[in-house]
């Protein structure tokens, strides 16, 4: 087994040659998943050979077996991509078939259980594991809007046309510098904006149920969006809404909506929402009947638990007091 870790950099590689199948489980185990292996000819002998790059929260593995394998890895935790180099595989995932050759590439989700079936003698894939929160994380940055549960990716990627193809060069690109110990991919001010490409790459490249926002900006335009918590607001002023509970409506980030909210309307999200509650309270004022009811009722009725705030409020939007409109609007 050979390492190469550079002193004080994260990007390092472990490659290892091996005919013992309990070493190959060991090591593949080790580096990307825990795994059962099998030969699936009796007669047939292993030689393995696999190169495992660890960059930052990604792992890039070349890996082949030199005979016809099988087994399973359960779930992987993992977003997952195999692009063979040479020869072929033939898998399920969770149920959903995946197999792949050099003109399409196997794409593997976080939960569900993996089963190779078979992978042919000849086999050589480049294996791009990815942590789960971190491809997330990056398409809510990359949208700027919260990503809710995990990413349905597709199960194909092709090889032959654009995304897929570029996809593919990135990954061979780096695969190819694996067991060069002077590449730039071991400099970690190379080594980080590589990864961030190949998080990117993969979002834009494999479909999934983000894919129309991710390529069509327009659709998430922040009028649009905010436009949605405006509506919430008005359609329902009384509930008990929070910046969260709006964020979550507007499917936005907190701070996203805080800052377009602003710039849309010209008040912050609360603000708003305590303006159009008074609206409601001054409507309901005019047509209650100051016998029935009280100011403070229907003041707490529209969120209003201090009559004086709600006074000072309602003053300043009327220029009388809410007492008034309510006997006013029977004769006094």
């Amino acid at each position: 087994m050979m390492t190469f870790r550079p002193a004080g950099a994260r990007p390092f590689a472990v490659s290892v040659e091996t005919s013992d199948l309990d070493e190959a489980r060991e090591i593949c185990g080790e580096h990307l998943y825990p795994r059962t292996l099998r030969v699936v000819k009796q007669q047939a002998r292993l030689s393995a050979r696999f190169a495992f790059l660890h960059l930052g929260e990604l792992t890039l593995a070349d890996v082949r077996y030199g005979a016809e394998m099988a087994g399973d890895c359960g779930e992987l935790g993992s977003y997952h991509v195999n692009l063979p180099l040479a020869g072929t595989f033939a898998a399920s995932h969770g149920g959903r078939p995946i197999d792949g050759n050099t003109s399409r590439a196997g794409v593997y989700r976080p939960v569900g259980a993996n089963v190779l079936h078979r992978s042919s003698a000849d086999c050589h894939l480049l294996a791009l594991k990815v942590k789960t929160t971190v491809l997330e994380d990056k398409l809510a940055a990359l949208l700027d809007t919260p990503v809710r549960g995990h990413l349905q990716l597709a199960a194909h990627l092709d090889l032959r046309r654009s995304p897929g193809r570029g996809y593919a060069q990135l990954i061979r690109l780096i695969g190819a510098e694996i067991d060069n110990p002077t590449g730039l991919i071991y400099q970690p001010i190379v080594a980080a904006p590589l990864e961030e490409s190949l998080l990117i790459a993969l979002l834009y490249a494999v479909g999934h149920q983000y894919q129309d926002l991710l390529n069509h900006p327009q659709s998430r335009s922040p009028r649009r969006r905010i436009k949605r918590a405006i509506d919430a607001i008005h359609d329902e002023p009384q509930r008990p809404y929070t910046i969260a509970a709006l964020a979550q409506i507007a499917d936005v980030s907190q701070g996203f909506l805080r800052r377009e909210f602003h710039r849309e309307v010209g008040l912050p999200p609360m603000e708003y929402l305590r303006n159009v509650r008074v609206a409601r309270a001054h409507a309901e004022l005019r047509g209650a009947d100051p016998v029935e009811t009280s100011v403070v009722e229907i003041a707490r009725r529209w969120g209003f638990t201090r009559p004086d705030r709600f006074t000072q409020r309602y003053v300043a939007r009327y220029g009388v007091t809410p007492d008034d409109t309510l006997h006013d609007a029977f004769g006094g």
